[in-house]
């Protein structure tokens, strides 16, 4: 049997995510297998006899070589991937029978009192009703001190084992897919050549190449250049760790930089359909520049923008965090958790939403590429000013658009075929997240499908 705590990392593990980063090594594989071809023909079809004609076949061997192996590892870690993302599916259903189980414990212990320390806010029903049933509590869990569990004992006992089978099958489903997985892309990077390359500085080939630039330039047309749907290729870069800025950002900030200024509305923001349109026109340069770089429509952007500009002004959005703040600081308003205070300022820290394309703290570190469990005080603070600027906001929100897309039944369609149906969807799972089917998140998408006209218009 085990908790909901051991297992809580499957809330944020995407299948659909794991099974396009699949796709990725397998469009790489076959356009290594495709450049084969070519290079065949240059080994053993060039012929040709001068001082440098071995030296030469012996390099186009080489090549040769290196693409095989290269093309034999990505193939081994896209088989590893996509046996990952099937078993993931698996336990995350699992997960979420565990979640369903736990719900109606959850229920059936609040018949009998309510949590009053912040120790049993935090707790899963799981730990509460261990505690209820012992002979002594230890947690304080509610305001009664003495309390008749025995009518709901049989009911409670069978929901609590329920869930942590359901937990358990779910730990132990990812783990074993999970070694595998990982066995099968130490494997992958074995197949890799092994060669290096003794350069004092980095140098840009492709930049100081004009040849390999006229090839790159041909070759975009070419569907292994990039997956379908997607967005143009982006550079690998490293872990942020510590830095202050991530190379995402600075992405982000080099291309508005190009951009006329963007419009705010942190004291006021649109009340009327007039004033969005004229907000989505005077930032019309910056919103299409957002969508190309995520590799979407335009309007479905804008259309995104139509939703949310009308929200609370962003000081209202100032308020909500320092006071979420405080009540999760040990020396703030403990013992109230975050989650339990009133009215629109419950939620975590990490769940409040900046900026006039409304963007939570935690999602927007995830686009810029941060660590949200690990963000340091200074990161934190700049994923807050880079949310509140609405340029920046526009493109962290473009970027996230484009995670959700990757997520979808339709990552593959490019952007031109979108449909109004993909669109609709892409906004539920915006508005919605892993929730996005239910009524709330499918209301927010019939009403960007609703005012696509007008925010199609404020971009002419």
């Amino acid at each position: 049997m085990s908790h909901r705590k051991d297992v809580e990392f499957l809330e944020e593990c995407n299948p659909a995510l794991v099974e396009r980063n699949a796709d990725e090594f397998k469009r790489i594989r076959d356009m290594l297998t495709e450049v084969d071809g070519p290079a065949e023909r240059a080994e053993k079809k060039t012929h040709w006899h001068s001082d440098g004609s071995k030296h030469y076949e012996a390099r186009v061997a080489e090549a040769r070589k290196l693409l095989t192996g290269l093309a034999e590892g990505y193939g081994k870690a896209a088989g590893a991937l996509h046996a990952y993302a099937g078993a993931l599916e698996t336990a995350k259903s699992h997960y979420s029978n565990g979640r369903a189980n736990e719900r109606a414990l959850a229920s059936l212990i609040g018949t009998k009192g309510t949590a009053v320390t912040r120790e049993a806010q935090d707790a899963e029903p799981m730990r509460q009703w261990e505690d209820m049933r012992a002979t002594t509590g230890v947690l304080d869990f509610f305001a009664e001190l003495t309390m008749d569990v025995d009518d709901i004992r049989d009911e409670a006992d069978r929901l609590h084992d329920a869930a942590g089978g359901n937990f358990h099958l779910a730990k132990v489903c990812e783990k074993e897919a999970r070694d595998v997985c990982v066995h099968g892309l130490k494997q992958a990077y074995d197949l890799l050549p092994d060669f290096r390359v003794r350069i004092d500085e980095r140098v840009d080939l492709h930049a100081v190449i004009p040849a390999m630039r006229s090839e790159a330039s041909e070759a975009r047309s070419n569907p292994l250049t990039r997956l379908p749907g997607s967005g143009p290729k982006q550079d690998f870069v490293a872990p942020v760790g510590d830095a202050l800025v991530s190379p995402t950002l600075q992405n982000i900030r080099t291309q508005l930089s190009g951009l006329p200024g963007a419009t705010d509305s942190y004291w006021s923001p649109p009340s009327s359909d007039q004033e969005r349109k004229e907000w989505i026109s005077a930032n019309k340069e910056i919103i299409e520049a957002a969508a190309k770089n995520a590799g979407l429509p335009a309007d479905v952007v804008a259309g995104i923008a139509w939703n949310e500009i009308g929200g609370q002004p962003g000081v209202l959005d100032d308020i909500t965090d320092t006071v979420r703040e405080q009540a999760d600081a040990p020396w703030g308003l403990s013992p109230v958790s975050p989650e339990n205070l009133p009215w629109r300022l419950a939620g975590s820290p990490d769940e409040t939403s900046f900026g006039p394309i409304a963007i939570q703290v935690r999602r927007g570190a995830e686009v810029l590429g941060y660590d949200p469990a690990n963000l340091t005080e200074h990161q934190r603070a700049v994923v807050e000013e880079s949310l509140q600027d609405p340029g920046q906001n526009i493109f962290i929100a473009g970027e996230y658009l484009a995670q959700l897309k990757a997520e979808s039944e339709f990552a593959d369609v490019p952007p031109e075929e979108m449909t109004p149906a993909h669109y609709q969807e892409l906004a539920a799972r915006y508005n919605g997240g892993p929730y996005w089917e239910e009524s709330k998140a499918q209301g927010y998408g019939n009403r960007l499908v609703d005012n696509l006209d007008n925010a199609r218009e404020a971009l002419r």
